[in-house]
């Protein structure tokens, strides 16, 4: 059997990678991309993205919309779900009195802001690419006042450093949701048993923001999800495109026809519709 190629947020010790490797597990090729538009980018056949979609604390990750909003053909294939548990590292010997600067993606950092707050009020934040870049940061850097928020298996990585704080984010249940995408609808991925209902991912472009979408929605006939919206990417001014998430409440294995018949037949009604998911 191919071992399935994965493309993910790096570098290593990302929650992305955490989430890629707890889907896919240790018999899969594992490349790493420096941004999430650099993930959809580098897709290619055969080839599969894990992006970070929303977390339960930070809301919605918008350059994932952004990239989903493009023209090109992306297509999403699956979701994952991990639990957050954000860790304070520091160099070794390094005190939290001796910190000045705090180093972390901006979804951490935000997801962290009570901790902050409390035992570290006034020190810079420095915003990096992932939570495992602050890391590196933290290493290489020439002083020991830095710190970075990242994944406990960071201290495991990155020989040198430790943690010296766990679970500092404001909520413990804190939670975020990857997408798996893929360069079109053919690619194949192994299936996650968890998952009991077909879900899809619609993107709507309404040319009246309320009255349209409502009766779109009214027409699809199907359980939304969520719904999300980001600027349209053409000239007129305030036009936005709608990202709708719906699954079928129907049971298996029809969930998938009446997705497909929920769509053709808003499309016939005049519908801006396109299928960008489906899992």
């Amino acid at each position: 059997m191919t071992s399935s190629t994965v493309t993910f947020l790096g570098p290593v010790g990302t929650y992305t990678h955490q989430a890629a490797y707890n889907r896919f597990g240790p018999n899969a090729i594992y490349n790493e991309c420096s941004s999430i538009s650099d993930i959809f980018a580098s897709l290619a056949s055969h080839q599969i993205g894990v992006v970070p979609q929303e977390n339960t604390t930070f809301g919605s990750v918008i350059e994932t919309y952004d990239c989903l909003r493009q023209r090109e053909s992306y297509f999403v294939r699956g979701e994952i779900t991990l639990a957050i548990q954000h860790c304070l590292l520091v160099k070794k010997g390094t005190k939290i009195s001796d910190i000045d600067c705090i180093m972390s993606h901006e979804q951490a950092l935000g997801q962290c802001t009570t901790f902050i707050g409390q035992y570290l009020p006034g020190v810079s934040i420095k915003k990096t690419s992932s939570t495992a870049a602050a890391a590196r940061a933290v290493l290489s850097g020439p002083s020991n006042t830095a710190a970075a928020i990242c994944s406990k298996i960071c201290a495991t990585i990155f020989e040198g450093t430790e943690i010296l704080h766990e679970g500092i984010q404001n909520q413990k249940d804190n939670f975020t949701r990857f997408y798996i995408v893929a360069q079109d609808s053919s690619i194949s991925i192994p299936q996650s048993l968890e998952l009991s209902k077909q879900s899809a991912l619609l993107r709507l472009w309404p040319l009246s923001p309320v009255t349209d979408l409502i009766n779109t929605l009214h027409v699809l006939n199907l359980q939304v999800r969520r719904i999300d919206r980001r600027p349209a990417l053409d000239a007129t001014p305030f036009h936005d495109i709608y990202f709708v998430e719906v699954y079928s409440k129907d049971p298996l294995p029809s969930q998938k026809d009446i997705i497909e018949e929920s769509i053709e037949r808003a499309r016939n009604l005049g519908a801006l519709i396109d299928l960008v998911g489906m899992w």
